[in-house]
């Protein structure tokens, strides 16, 4: 039985569908930066802006998800151009449906929505800090390497390190905002 994500608002399921679609193509947009040791200011400003926009209560505009939506779409065809005229696609950098995180296994869909949220919390502080001009490189690989690792098969052995990641890298996103404020005043 195909499971729906569940959304404690529901006049805004289209809008869960359009959070759900950004998602998917966050995570395709991780896969093309695969694991670069440096990742573009522009690549990352748009993962950030990617998640932002889909934490509740940030946007329920549905024009404005989909506009990010051809964002993420757009960077990714500028760092991957051929992957689009592939006679042969191999799927690396397809989007994720998110379908698959909601009808997996229980303890996968729940590691992996730890991350998905973890991450969608932390973007918050490192958008705004972003917004101000401030980013670290660590935390923008991580936020590839969290959505990288939501797109694939994994094993709870393997998700449970990422899950503890999201604590560690959460809490430099908010020294990041922190420095941000500080400086800037």
């Amino acid at each position: 039985m195909e499971k729906k994500m569940f959304c404690y608002q529901r006049e805004q399921t289209d809008t869960a569908k359009l959070q759900d679609e950004l998602t998917g193509a966050l995570i395709a947009l991780a896969r093309a930066v695969d694991g670069a040791e440096i990742i573009s200011p522009r690549t990352s400003q748009v993962i950030l802006k990617g998640l932002f926009t889909t934490i509740t209560n940030v946007s329920f505009d549905n024009a404005a998800i989909e506009k990010m939506i051809r964002e993420v779409r757009a960077e990714k065809e500028r760092l991957v151009p051929d992957c689009s005229k592939c006679p042969s696609p191999c799927g690396k950098t397809a989007e994720y449906n998110m379908q698959q995180l909601w009808n997996a296994d229980e303890d996968i869909r729940s590691l992996k929505s730890l991350i998905l949220f973890g991450i969608r919390g932390m973007s918050a502080y490192a958008y705004l800090a972003n917004v101000l001009d401030y980013e670290d490189d660590e935390v923008n690989r991580f936020f590839c390497e969290a959505l990288f690792r939501i797109g694939y098969e994994e094993s709870v052995e393997t998700l449970l390190p990422t899950v503890l990641k999201v604590g560690e890298i959460h809490l430099k996103c908010m020294a990041l905002l922190d420095k941000a404020n500080t400086e800037i005043c």
